[in-house]
């Protein structure tokens, strides 16, 4: 008897440990239909940088106008801001702009650095996910033209993570395709529009 009740309270933690379900990884990286493009411009991506409150590694979303509240069971790949740098390389090598951080650039080849900073990654679920921030390209070899522009823009969502999560890679390409866009004006790079 004297045994039953540790028992007993060893089988109820069990049984509550079971009960608790794994977490569900998430990536920004968008599934590609698309067949590889031979990469045609150079760029050196640099660190990411995100919101403090961010840096964590559940997906966080907007309870109303000053609340947050972290997703226990949901959380990113990887660290938020190596999940939107990787993304951001995969999405840019989509058009034909092709990373090589930490490694020298083809020979006689124009490189440019990409630094991003994101002042909002903000998630509202059943209204909308919205991303602002600030990014630049700085020439180096023989593309000597800086650049720097802004970024700000949403797209509605669901309230289910996949559909809000979807709407971050829909950014993250609208942001990808606007760095293309800037490097492909060589001569005269301008900041395209959101």
């Amino acid at each position: 008897m004297k045994h039953a009740l540790p028992s007993a309270l060893l089988a109820l933690l069990l049984s509550a440990c079971a009960s608790v379900s794994a977490p569900s990884y998430y990536t920004l990286s968008a599934p590609s239909a698309a067949a590889p493009v031979a990469p045609t411009r150079w760029i050196d991506v640099q660190a990411v940088t995100v919101p403090l409150q961010l840096d964590t590694p559940q997906l966080v979303v907007r309870q109303g106008d000053a609340s947050l509240a972290l997703l226990e069971r949901q959380q990113w790949a990887s660290p938020l801001d190596a999940e939107i740098r990787g993304a951001l390389v995969t999405a840019l090598g989509a058009q034909g702009v092709r990373d090589i951080h930490a490694l020298p650039p083809p020979a006689d080849t124009p490189l440019h650095r990409l630094k991003l900073e994101l002042q909002a990654f903000e998630t509202m679920p059943g209204r909308a996910v919205r991303w602002e921030g600030v990014w630049s390209l700085r020439g180096t070899g023989g593309a000597k033209a800086s650049l720097t522009c802004a970024f700000s823009a949403q797209e509605p969502v669901g309230t289910q993570t996949a559909e809000m999560v979807a709407g971050h890679q829909r950014l993250l390409s609208r942001l990808a395709g606007q760095i293309a866009a800037a490097m492909a004006q060589a001569a005269a790079p301008a900041c395209p529009g959101n």
